[in-house]
């Protein structure tokens, strides 16, 4: 049997880590969470569980795929790590991605044994959910990174960031927008979870009554963060091709602002219709592929070797400082 090329390794570790996070949300809207009881990495005190309730059934298999992904995330890191001298960048974003994995298994023991599952209402549990959000994002980004210089055409290692400070600031805010949306993200998953609405009159009014517990009320935050973010991508992409236009990123670039204006027609549709499941798995999904796409866009643009004037480079692009 032939053996997989690290691209398709690299991009396999990729969709099944979206799949667990996506499996992870069902965990949380279905309020399996404690579904193994206050028991880490055993289920409620055995290694398989026997004769297990629905809740016991979608927690363990969310930690059975979990491992299965850290085991890929294993093969994925000794097989970049054999590409160090000939593909520095990719071996570098394959140890990223197993640290961001292991820390990730850590995070989500954590939670079962810190009791951040079932009846527990705290403002720490919509925190503590939302930071593992935050860095499970980090881990699709890291992984993004690996499938883009697992290409054949991979961009330059190092990506030489001082020399390119305008351009890596306009992506870092970017990078960094699209966190705090998923941490608000978070917060208004954990707020629609634990308190649903019976109508969207009676959520609007919640999310502005003084007397509504803080995760309501910080759920707002979230549409007004989505919009915020999108304009700032819309525009700052404009000045980024203008700064460096890279012919491989064009196609990234139009794709990520398309996948977004998708996010947020789900996100309104998911808003009026109270948050079912199948929408906010949805809404999450888009929300990664989105994340997924502006790390491969941002390091194709800074590693990557802009298009001089013959080749279709908007006049007056700075190229000589890149």
């Amino acid at each position: 049997m032939k053996r997989p090329s690290t691209f398709a390794l690299a991009l396999t570790a990729l969709i099944a880590n979206t799949v667990v996070i996506l499996q992870g949300a069902v965990v949380r809207a279905t309020g399996s969470g404690a579904g193994c009881g206050s028991h880490w990495p055993t289920c409620n005190g055995t290694v398989v569980p026997l004769n297990p309730t629905l809740e016991t059934g979608i927690e363990f298999s969310h930690r059975l795929l979990s491992l299965a992904v850290l085991l890929l995330g294993v093969w994925l890191l000794v097989r970049t790590r054999k590409a160090r001298h000939e593909r520095p960048g990719l071996a570098a974003f394959g140890a990223i991605s197993f640290g961001f994995l292991v820390f990730e298994a850590l995070i989500g023991g954590a939670t079962v044994l810190l009791g951040m599952t079932g009846d527990n209402t705290t403002v720490a549990r919509g925190i503590w959910v939302a930071s593992h959000l935050v860095n499970s994002l980090f881990l699709i980004g890291a992984l993004a990174g690996t499938v883009v210089y697992a290409r054949r055409r991979a961009p330059a290692w190092p990506l030489r960031l001082g020399r390119q400070g305008p351009l890596a600031a306009l992506l870092i805010v970017g990078l960094l927008g699209m966190q705090l949306l998923m941490f608000t993200g978070g917060i208004a998953a954990m707020g629609n979870t634990i308190f649903p609405a019976e109508s969207l009159a009676e959520g609007l009014r919640a999310d502005f009554d003084a007397g509504s517990h803080p995760l309501i009320r910080l759920r707002v935050l979230h549409p007004l963060i989505a919009i915020s973010v999108g304009v700032y991508l819309f525009v700052a992409l404009a000045f980024a091709w203008f700064m460096k236009p890279v012919a491989e990123g064009k196609r990234l670039a139009q794709a990520l602002l398309g996948v977004y204006v998708l996010q947020l027609l789900i996100g309104v549709v998911n808003l009026v219709s109270l948050a079912p499941i199948v929408l906010q798995l949805l809404h999450l999904g888009v929300a990664v592929a989105a994340f997924a796409l502006l790390s491969s866009l941002s390091l194709t643009l800074l590693g990557g070797r802009p298009l001089a004037a013959s080749e279709g480079a908007p006049a007056g692009a700075a190229l000589e400082n890149l």
